[in-house]
């Protein structure tokens, strides 16, 4: 790795700055759930998805496949179309806990059971069939269940159980329900540890609750750099909120303007009614204070080191052309080590082997290279990236 690509692009950051939104006005946009939008395949798509199920079934029928290899075909189908992944598991859901625990979650959990109504119950009945057998990951997902039915005495129990085996969305719950003192003593020093643990495992909403939990200060001591950081993480994974965020001091420091700026009316608009209802004024906040301080010369610093989150940080600003110009070498030099190390959680790896097959298909910035392109866009599949899932089973839009 070339150390002054980082230190070179890092030092002179400050001079080419681009504003991620030129408009200094609010906006407001209405979320729609995924109860209210229930999106339908092309009838090419939908053929797709029965010859891939009847490919899964075949095999399971003539023994090529174990009831554990029909879950895990499932789970990778998953990555794309819910129902072809339960009718996958409902193939060997009768003798195999792990296929009873992951087809009661998508008959129970809310983004996923509008697809299959009336479901509910013998969803619930298949997690706790295979908690019981001992599967942790059923606990996980029954905690869930019950969290949502507002029953967190019961919730808590079940996280409990597996705890030493959380799934990061479940370490996001549990650290909602600290924040918040449902099922357990209030306690927000412990629920930004669970947001912690939930961001490093690549839950992209726990890396937004971390991030905000750093910028104020009743959580703990705070620290503005590292809630850019993991705020900026969040966004990269998905989350809509984390980049909403991550745009309104932006705007603000962009133009040079001090705390009357769009980024602290919006801040007000965004968080007065919350900071009212919790006690803690917004004046007081160091968010308003300081704004975000974005710490990339800090970052680069730990990226040079190898650190992967800093290399993962570092080179998405260049990929996404906020903050770093887009330069494919560049990208290359923060997303190669990753790979080699493996030692990012699952969907940051999913977006690294997306890019990097997408750089080496075009061959820009590095030497065009179809096979490491194809390499590339399967394992970025097998670690749930949707759009490299549809390449590689060639499922049409």
């Amino acid at each position: 790795m070339r150390k002054f690509l980082f230190i070179i692009s890092i030092l002179t950051l400050t001079a080419s700055i681009p504003a991620i939104g030129r408009d200094t006005k609010s906006t407001q946009r209405r979320y729609i759930s995924p109860e209210e939008v229930h999106v339908t395949v092309s009838p090419a798509a939908q053929k797709k998805a029965d010859a891939l199920y009847e490919s899964v079934r075949s095999a399971y029928a003539q023994g090529k496949l174990s009831a554990d290899g029909v879950v895990d075909k499932a789970l990778y189908h998953k990555v794309w179309d819910d129902e072809l992944a339960a009718r996958c598991l409902q193939l060997v859901a009768d003798k195999n806990d792990r296929a009873k625990a992951e087809l009661g979650y998508l008959y129970t959990f809310y983004k996923t059971a509008y697809k299959f109504p009336n479901k509910e119950s013998e969803g619930v009945r298949m997690m706790e069939e295979a908690a019981k057998a001992g599967n942790k990951k059923a606990s996980d997902y029954l905690g869930i269940y019950y969290n949502r039915k507002k029953d967190y005495a019961t919730a808590w129990k079940y996280f409990n159980v597996s705890a030493p085996n959380n799934i990061p969305f479940t370490l996001t719950v549990m650290g909602e329900m600290c924040e918040d003192g449902k099922g357990v003593k209030k306690d927000r020093a412990k629920a930004r540890e669970y947001f912690r643990r939930a961001a490093e495992l690549g839950d992209a909403n726990g890396a937004l609750k971390y991030g905000s939990a750093l910028q104020r200060k009743w959580y703990g001591d705070v620290n503005m750099p590292d809630a850019f950081f993991w705020t900026y993480i969040a966004g990269d994974l998905g989350s809509d909120v984390a980049r909403s965020n991550l745009q309104l001091p932006l705007r603000g420091e962009r133009f040079g303007d001090d705390k009357n700026t769009a980024f602290v009316r919006n801040s007000f608009t965004l968080t007065n009614a919350w900071n009212d209802k919790m006690g803690h004024p917004i004046k007081d906040e160091p968010i308003y204070q300081e704004g975000f301080k974005a710490g990339i010369a800090t970052r680069g610093v730990a990226a040079e080191k190898g650190d992967p989150w800093s290399l993962f940080y570092i080179g998405s600003m260049s990929y996404n052309d906020e903050f770093l110009d887009h330069k494919d070498e560049f990208i290359s030099e923060c997303y190669e080590p990753i790979i080699a190390s493996g030692k990012l959680p699952k969907p940051a790896l999913a977006l690294v082997y997306e890019r990097m097959a997408e750089i080496y298909r075009n061959g820009t910035g590095v030497k065009k290279n179809a096979a490491k392109a194809a390499e590339y866009t399967r394992k970025a599949a097998d670690y749930g990236s949707v759009a490299a899932y549809k390449i590689v089973e060639n499922i049409p839009d």
